[in-house]
């Protein structure tokens, strides 16, 4: 084997290995709701080396962010009133997981 058919052989293993720890990064932020933090965490590395990863691989993390269309409070009052609506959960800003309205 010459080294040029080696160095392709690596190359292609180098990108498979990335393609694989990209998807394991998008799949932690998509369970995190895009939560550096608790994403590190769930693939067990430090938020350093996560944050460059994520900057390596170029991934925004804004795609996996909620975006919170009520407050807190307006949801209140509109559960509180009449019946709860099951199964709906709202996105608590502050420590970025799901709430469920039974939780409120």
């Amino acid at each position: 084997m010459s080294a040029k058919e080696l160095k392709t052989e690596q190359d292609g293993l180098k990108d498979l290995i990335e393609s694989y720890e990209r998807d394991l990064i998008v799949d932690a932020l998509k369970i995190t709701f895009g939560s550096v933090s608790h994403a590190a965490k769930l693939l067990k590395t430090t938020r350093r080396i996560f944050s460059y990863k994520v900057q390596k691989y170029e991934i925004n993390l804004t795609d996996f962010r909620l975006t919170r269309l009520k407050s807190r409070k307006s949801v209140r009052k509109s559960t509180s009133g009449g019946g709860k609506e099951s199964g709906s959960y709202v996105y608590n800003i502050h420590d970025r997981r799901p709430l469920h309205n039974d939780s409120l």
